[in-house]
């Protein structure tokens, strides 16, 4: 079951509102995956340092495109 995110809010907002209104809407869905890896089985500092290498590789592939970890 993919996780559903809320769309950003229709009124014009500032960098800084756009980015609190983001986190908002993506946090439960954050926590949930990290909730079910827990569960799984992974401890979750290290699911949490493998959602941050993920996050960096993605800016690094804006910057020079690499192959992804799963087609």
């Amino acid at each position: 079951m993919k996780p559903t995110v809320n769309p950003p809010p229709s009124e014009a907002m500032s960098h800084a509102n756009y980015l609190a209104a983001c986190l908002f809407a993506l946090e439960p869905s954050l926590e949930s995956l990290v909730t079910a890896a827990a569960k799984s089985g992974w401890k979750r500092d290290y699911v949490l340092l493998a959602i941050m290498a993920l996050v960096l590789d993605d800016t690094d592939a804006a910057a020079s495109p690499t192959q992804p970890l799963h087609s």
